[in-house]
């Protein structure tokens, strides 16, 4: 108990929680990037699958506070594929993350974001059929990433952002999708016993910054003009692949 405490007065655990604060703003304003924010930051603290089980714990604490806004608005009807596809690939990610080795996870990560990096930077965007097939698609890749690596929004966002809907739908579009992905990768790992009771505590610690961070990304959006969402959201992306690759 005594060794427990200690490692949690360490300005490791202080620089996490200063990660998981930024993490919340951007989930918050965007409804999905805290993971783009958090994950290659806090695996430089824990291990992948520790880091990834912290960020969920806080993450759906958040999500309590995002959704029900975001399920009276959501577009449920063009939507319902890709969340299918979200539910059956993301415990299949998280379930290949307990097998690899934390130094490939965690290039694995790099990879993700300057893929994700390099496409909004092109400026590429997705421009074809929108249905079955291209939600099931789009959700899989988003679950299968975001279960092994928690980097996968992006795949989910170029999804959303390519449907002709107001700013404040489509993020709770994303909202959605979010919060459903972080949900399966917590109890994907919960029941693998990826989750002890140390790592459960550290997340219920954390959790109130990245609470915080949600909390005023969320009134952020409501201020800031709505027009700026889909600029703001492509240029996270290539701003926090960028970062990744200084790191």
């Amino acid at each position: 108990m005594v060794e427990f405490l200690s490692d949690l007065l360490t300005l490791h655990f202080a620089y996490a929680f200063g990660i998981v604060i930024l993490g919340g703003l951007m989930h918050g304003y965007t409804g999905w990037g805290g993971g783009m924010v958090m994950m290659p930051l806090m695996t430089l603290i824990f291990s992948p699958v520790e880091a990834l089980a912290l960020i969920c714990i806080g993450g759906l604490l958040l999500s309590v506070q995002l959704y029900p806004a975001a399920m009276r608005m959501a577009n449920w009807h063009d939507m319902r594929a890709l969340y299918l596809a979200i539910m059956i690939a993301t415990p299949i990610g998280s379930g290949l993350l307990l097998y690899q080795d934390p130094t490939t996870v965690r290039k694995v990560i790099g990879i993700f974001i300057i893929i994700a990096a390099l496409l909004i930077m092109s400026g590429w965007q997705y421009r074809g059929k929108r249905g079955i097939t291209a939600a099931s698609f789009f959700g899989g890749i988003s679950g299968l990433i975001n279960g092994f690596a928690g980097v996968g929004g992006s795949a989910l966002v170029i999804y959303v952002i390519a449907y002709p809907d107001s700013a404040r739908v489509q993020r709770a579009n994303i909202v959605i999708g979010a919060g459903l992905t972080i949900l399966l990768i917590t109890g994907t790992l919960a029941v693998t016993g990826a989750i002890g009771w140390d790592i459960f505590v550290k997340g219920i610690l954390l959790a109130p910054g990245q609470m915080l961070g949600g909390w005023i990304g969320a009134k952020i959006f409501n201020l800031a003009p709505q027009e700026m969402f889909k600029k703001f959201t492509l240029v996270a992306i290539v701003v926090l692949g960028a970062s990744i690759v200084i790191l």
